[in-house]
């Protein structure tokens, strides 16, 4: 699947994922309710320790509703930036940590990472989305990453954040 147009594609079938998204989505797995698909695991059970292998490549996004239960697709729903590992940040070229998506993208672009972290926060599935930084004007680096949906104490079930983990690719 590919979102408005400016090439990122979003893979839910989870293909090719890179050795430390696997490791990462085993983490994500584990931390669900046991013997349900549907439960989001808790924030709070991505431990920094544990993850500290990850941080580097790691991007934290709250995702802001109107109200409980509506789609974080919608042009009602913001998303902003908690966190962006450093790692993300020099393959990016730009630090956007506290950034609300809005104010960062142009239209284009802001239509396609709505899609692309919308349909994981709506879906509450996982996807693998590659492409290019095209939206950081660094269309010459390629990356494939992990987003994953998580919900907190707060949220009554909806993905209150996606936990990304995100690696340049090696052409």
């Amino acid at each position: 699947m590919t979102g408005p147009n400016i090439g990122l594609v979003l893979d839910p079938d989870l293909n090719r994922l890179t050795p430390g998204a696997q490791d990462l989505l085993r983490h994500w797995q584990a931390g669900r309710a046991p013997n349900s698909d549907a439960a989001l695991p808790l924030r709070a059970a991505f431990d920094p320790l544990t993850l500290r292998r990850f941080l580097g490549n790691l991007l934290i996004v709250d995702i802001e509703r109107t109200r409980p239960g509506v789609p974080a697709q919608t042009g009602d729903s913001r998303f902003r930036y908690r966190l962006i590992g450093t790692d993300v940040v020099e393959l990016s070229g730009r630090d956007m940590t506290g950034r609300y998506f809005e104010d960062v993208y142009d239209p284009v672009a802001l239509a396609e990472m709505r899609y692309c972290f919308g349909w994981v926060a709506d879906s509450r599935r996982p996807a693998r989305v590659f492409g290019t930084f095209r939206h950081a004007h660094r269309a010459f680096m390629t990356f494939d990453a992990l987003f994953l949906p998580v919900a907190t104490e707060e949220a009554a079930g909806d993905a209150a954040q996606i936990i990304g983990y995100v690696e340049p690719t090696r052409s």
